[in-house]
């Protein structure tokens, strides 16, 4: 899935809407919830998708957060990544994709298991 960003339109309504001050607000951040972020936009601003782009958020306004760059960095690699992992191994989960096994003697394995317990090189086709 390709990752969708925001229109200049939706991004210049953002930063009018922020002002000068980061829109970061509550635990998403890193902050206390209900506090807002008093970081201002001196080292640059940064457009979050609140709801993650690949959990279905929408690169609308509504979804469109100006927040600093400690917020966003906070955000993304305590909250967002996190989310969006646990998001694939359930999918993954509930539709039987498992990692395959190298253990010998495993289908999927270049060795396998004798009945003595010797492994051996698994041949092409055909072995016995």
């Amino acid at each position: 899935m390709t990752r969708r960003h925001f229109p200049m339109k939706v991004i210049r309504a953002a930063r009018r809407r922020a002002g000068a001050r980061c829109e970061a607000v509550g635990t998403d951040y890193g902050l206390s919830a209900g506090i807002r972020c008093t970081g201002d936009f001196a080292h640059g601003v940064e457009f979050d998708h609140v709801v993650p782009d690949q959990l279905g958020g929408e690169p609308t306004l509504e979804n469109c957060a100006a927040i600093c760059r400690a917020c966003h960095r906070f955000k993304t690699d305590k909250v967002d990544a996190p989310r969006i992992a646990e998001a694939k191994r359930r999918w993954d989960a509930d539709n039987g994709v498992k990692k395959p096994s190298r253990m010998a003697g495993a289908r999927n394995s270049p060795f396998k298991r004798k009945i003595g317990g010797g492994v051996v090189p698994r041949h092409a086709r055909g072995d016995a």
